[in-house]
């Protein structure tokens, strides 16, 4: 599937939920979303803006490394997400990993 449909569908799950959260890990609510980022609250530290340049990096991985969905947030360091990858990783995981295959 398109990594921007699937983009889409992470972004409306959050704003239809208003929170994402991964259970053992920190949650994180849903602010606003503007052209090209989503914006969150985190449980410990400041609202953060989270580009869909990132998210989609991330989705991307997840299509070419499917087994990284199983993998903590520090796994997508190794495609250049930083300082975000807590709450991209949690948002990647409003989907099932099927919807990355």
């Amino acid at each position: 599937m398109d990594s921007k449909i699937l983009l889409g569908k992470i972004l409306q799950r959050f704003c239809d939920a208003k929170i994402t959260k991964v259970t053992g890990y920190n949650s994180f609510g849903y602010i606003k979303e503007t052209g090209n980022a989503v914006y969150v609250t985190r449980e410990n530290g400041k609202d953060t803006r989270v580009s869909y340049e990132k998210v989609i990096i991330g989705i991307e991985a997840y299509k070419i490394q499917p087994t990284l969905y199983k993998k903590g947030p520090s796994a997508l360091r190794d495609f250049g997400i930083t300082h975000v990858t807590s709450p991209i990783w949690s948002l990647l995981h409003l989907l099932e990993e099927n919807d990355y295959k």
